[in-house]
Protein backbone atom coordinates (compact mmCIF):
# COMPACT_ATOMS: atom_id res chain seq x y z
CA UNK A 1 0.00 0.00 0.00
CA UNK A 2 2.80 2.23 0.96
CA UNK A 3 4.77 1.54 -2.63
CA UNK A 4 1.30 2.38 -4.44
CA UNK A 5 1.02 5.59 -2.42
CA UNK A 6 5.07 6.45 -3.20
CA UNK A 7 4.67 5.53 -7.01
CA UNK A 8 1.40 7.58 -7.49
CA UNK A 9 3.40 10.60 -5.67
CA UNK A 10 6.52 9.68 -7.79
CA UNK A 11 4.53 9.69 -11.19
CA UNK A 12 2.24 13.13 -10.09
CA UNK A 13 5.88 14.50 -9.63
CA UNK A 14 7.40 13.46 -12.89
CA UNK A 15 4.40 14.86 -14.48
CA UNK A 16 4.37 18.35 -12.80
CA UNK A 17 7.90 18.96 -14.21
CA UNK A 18 7.52 17.45 -17.12
CA UNK A 19 4.90 19.94 -18.18
CA UNK A 20 6.86 23.08 -18.38
CA UNK A 21 9.49 21.82 -20.05
CA UNK A 22 6.72 20.22 -22.88
CA UNK A 23 5.22 24.02 -22.99
CA UNK A 24 8.59 25.46 -23.41
CA UNK A 25 9.55 23.07 -26.36
CA UNK A 26 6.36 23.48 -28.04
CA UNK A 27 6.69 27.36 -27.98
CA UNK A 28 10.14 26.79 -29.47
CA UNK A 29 8.79 25.10 -32.25
CA UNK A 30 5.93 27.58 -32.43
CA UNK A 31 8.26 30.35 -32.89
CA UNK A 32 10.83 28.49 -35.45
CA UNK A 33 7.91 28.02 -37.45
CA UNK A 34 6.68 31.39 -37.90
CA UNK A 35 10.03 32.40 -38.47
CA UNK A 36 11.61 33.00 -42.07
CA UNK A 37 15.02 34.21 -40.63
CA UNK A 38 17.36 31.92 -39.39
CA UNK A 39 15.55 29.01 -40.01
CA UNK A 40 16.81 26.16 -42.37
CA UNK A 41 13.89 24.00 -43.29
CA UNK A 42 14.78 20.42 -44.47
CA UNK A 43 11.87 18.07 -45.67
CA UNK A 44 12.31 14.51 -44.69
CA UNK A 45 12.18 12.11 -47.45
CA UNK A 46 9.37 9.24 -47.44
CA UNK A 47 10.38 6.30 -45.10
CA UNK A 48 12.94 8.04 -43.25
CA UNK A 49 12.14 8.94 -39.67
CA UNK A 50 12.15 12.58 -38.74
CA UNK A 51 13.15 11.39 -34.86
CA UNK A 52 16.43 9.99 -35.94
CA UNK A 53 16.98 13.28 -38.01
CA UNK A 54 16.51 15.59 -35.19
CA UNK A 55 18.39 13.52 -32.79
CA UNK A 56 21.55 13.18 -35.05
CA UNK A 57 21.15 17.31 -35.46
CA UNK A 58 20.73 17.33 -31.62
CA UNK A 59 24.18 15.47 -30.96
CA UNK A 60 26.10 18.07 -33.42
CA UNK A 61 24.29 20.85 -31.26
CA UNK A 62 22.00 21.79 -34.03
CA UNK A 63 19.00 22.46 -32.34
CA UNK A 64 16.16 21.63 -34.94
CA UNK A 65 12.22 20.78 -34.14
CA UNK A 66 9.55 18.74 -36.50
CA UNK A 67 6.63 20.56 -38.09
CA UNK A 68 4.32 19.69 -40.97
CA UNK A 69 4.23 22.03 -43.85
CA UNK A 70 1.64 21.47 -46.41
CA UNK A 71 0.90 17.26 -45.13
CA UNK A 72 4.67 17.22 -45.64
CA UNK A 73 7.43 16.04 -42.40
CA UNK A 74 9.88 19.35 -42.13
CA UNK A 75 13.19 19.43 -39.35
CA UNK A 76 13.39 23.30 -38.74
CA UNK A 77 17.17 24.35 -37.77
CA UNK A 78 17.59 26.90 -35.88
CA UNK A 79 21.36 29.43 -36.97
CA UNK A 80 20.47 31.04 -34.02
CA UNK A 81 22.26 34.09 -35.95
CA UNK A 82 25.02 32.25 -36.78
CA UNK A 83 26.42 32.37 -40.49
CA UNK A 84 24.06 30.53 -43.00
CA UNK A 85 26.91 28.96 -44.98
CA UNK A 86 28.16 27.76 -41.83
CA UNK A 87 24.75 25.96 -40.54
CA UNK A 88 24.00 24.68 -44.05
CA UNK A 89 27.36 23.06 -44.72
CA UNK A 90 27.40 21.06 -40.77
CA UNK A 91 23.89 20.35 -40.90
CA UNK A 92 24.12 18.77 -45.13
CA UNK A 93 26.78 16.47 -43.33
CA UNK A 94 24.67 15.67 -40.38
CA UNK A 95 21.71 15.13 -42.30
CA UNK A 96 23.35 12.60 -45.15
CA UNK A 97 24.83 10.63 -42.14
CA UNK A 98 21.85 10.37 -40.10
CA UNK A 99 20.30 7.07 -39.57
CA UNK A 100 16.73 5.44 -41.33
CA UNK A 101 15.00 5.66 -38.05
CA UNK A 102 15.91 5.00 -34.04
CA UNK A 103 17.08 1.56 -34.45
CA UNK A 104 20.25 3.06 -36.39
CA UNK A 105 19.26 1.25 -39.54
CA UNK A 106 21.46 2.66 -42.17
CA UNK A 107 19.47 5.64 -44.41
CA UNK A 108 20.30 4.79 -48.80
CA UNK A 109 21.92 7.72 -50.34
CA UNK A 110 20.75 10.80 -50.84
CA UNK A 111 21.34 14.79 -51.94
CA UNK A 112 20.43 16.49 -48.61
CA UNK A 113 18.77 19.76 -50.11
CA UNK A 114 16.83 22.39 -48.23
CA UNK A 115 13.65 24.19 -49.33
CA UNK A 116 15.35 27.26 -49.79
CA UNK A 117 17.18 25.47 -52.39
CA UNK A 118 14.73 23.95 -54.66
CA UNK A 119 15.71 20.70 -56.31
CA UNK A 120 18.63 19.04 -57.14
CA UNK A 121 20.07 18.39 -60.68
Amino acid sequence: MVLGGVAVVLACAGVLLMVPWIRAEQAREDELDRRDRDVLAYEVPNGQDPTAVLAALASAGLPAVPSLRHGHRVVLIDEQGRRDAVVRRQARRVIAAAPLNALGDPAPPHAVVFLDEGLPN
